[in-house]
């Protein structure tokens, strides 16, 4: 990896997160340790990193809510750049001091960062000599920053990157048997692609929030309002009958509408998590900002931390806003910042943006 004195380093980094709380948030910890090691030679910074999907600018996703925390956490001033004006800043980074670091609003505000926009990263890619993806959690969505960017200049992953790579590679490389994969959450696509990947793989998926709801109306199960994934439902009809695949056998409900898997479904998962070698899990059971709908995914999670001889695997976003964090981690216990990322490097198809730097 380099980090060679006085070069200017496009630096990828995750900062889709809530800038309002961001105390022990891991995403934002690990974003300072990788900026720290990149820039502690005199280099320069420019951070790039998107927050939400907005269509357009939106002053609550800016990312300059960030500059505090940033120069806070470095222990030095982070300049924030809100225009896109390319020339304007390439200008101001080249006259800037050795060791300055800006960071350059969401990227998201630019439509050509959705989808891969040959002309923007091009913009882009004369704002420094070198460019660093350290954004483990966008790696399985194919965008322009980190997608056709790395084209165009000398390109690496970053230390954050790295690790979770290593990391999951140790794990799965002789994964301890039974295998068992935790499915829930909000978000259904790309988690329904990854089950139907892990399938082979795995010797049980226990599923909960919205994957789970998908399955059972798959199944012939009604679940009144709830939320399922209906652009993908015809194709997960196809493999819903999978015995691998464990869904609820009870659940909480509210407004006609399933927010959490029942005590009765939390003792069958429980069983199966207590016989299991290797321990996926990404995204909550049930509704967990809302409680008692946080049942579920804390009654999960208990079950998982006590499994010692197990080889246990937590991520994503929504997850870990709904966990508690240990203080100290296991050997056995990994955190990754990565959730859709995370299965679908672990599921063994390509990410995007690992391919581009390769």
């Amino acid at each position: 990896m380099f980090y060679n004195d006085l070069m200017t380093y496009l630096l990828r980094v995750n900062l889709d997160i809530n800038a309002s709380n961001i105390g022990g948030n891991l995403r934002f910890q690990n974003t300072l340790k990788g900026i720290r090691l990149v820039s502690k030679r005199s280099n320069r910074v420019v951070i790039l990193a998107h927050r939400g999907r907005p269509s357009g600018r939106d002053k609550k996703l800016s990312l300059k809510h960030f500059v505090s925390p940033l120069s806070k956490g470095l222990g030095k001033r982070v300049v924030f750049i809100n225009s896109f004006d390319f020339p304007k800043i390439a200008k101001r980074i080249v006259q800037s001091p050795n060791g300055s670091v800006f960071l350059l609003e969401n990227l998201r505000f630019l439509k050509g960062e959705f989808g891969a926009d040959k002309s923007l990263a091009k913009s882009l890619a004369t704002l420094g000599d070198r460019f660093i993806n350290d954004d483990f959690p966008t790696s399985h969505h194919k965008n322009t920053s980190n997608f056709e960017l790395p084209k165009l200049l000398p390109s690496s992953v970053g230390p954050n990157f790295k690790m979770e790579l290593e990391k999951l590679d140790k794990v799965m490389r002789h994964p301890r048997k039974p295998i068992v994969l935790v499915i829930g959450g909000a978000k259904i696509k790309d988690k329904l692609g990854v089950v139907k990947n892990f399938l082979p793989k795995a010797n049980s998926i226990l599923l909960g929030g919205a994957p789970a709801n998908t399955v059972l109306k798959a199944r012939g199960v009604h679940i009144g309002k709830s939320l399922y994934d209906q652009g993908t439902f015809s194709q997960i009809k196809r493999f819903a009958m999978e015995e691998k695949l464990v869904t609820p056998i009870d659940w909480e409900v509210k407004k006609e509408a399933i927010l959490d898997i029942g005590p009765e479904t939390i003792k069958l998962y429980t069983k199966i998590i207590q016989g299991a070698g290797t321990i996926v899990w990404n995204g909550p059971m049930g509704k967990f900002e809302d409680k008692p709908f946080d049942r579920g995914t804390k009654a999960l999670y208990r079950a998982i931390l006590a499994q010692k001889g197990a080889n246990i695997l937590i991520g994503g976003g929504d997850t870990l806003a709904a966990i508690p964090l240990p203080r100290k981690l296991r050997k056995n216990l990994f955190i990754s910042g990565g959730g859709g990322a995370m299965l679908t490097y672990l599921s063994g198809a390509k990410l995007p943006a690992l391919e581009a730097i390769k």
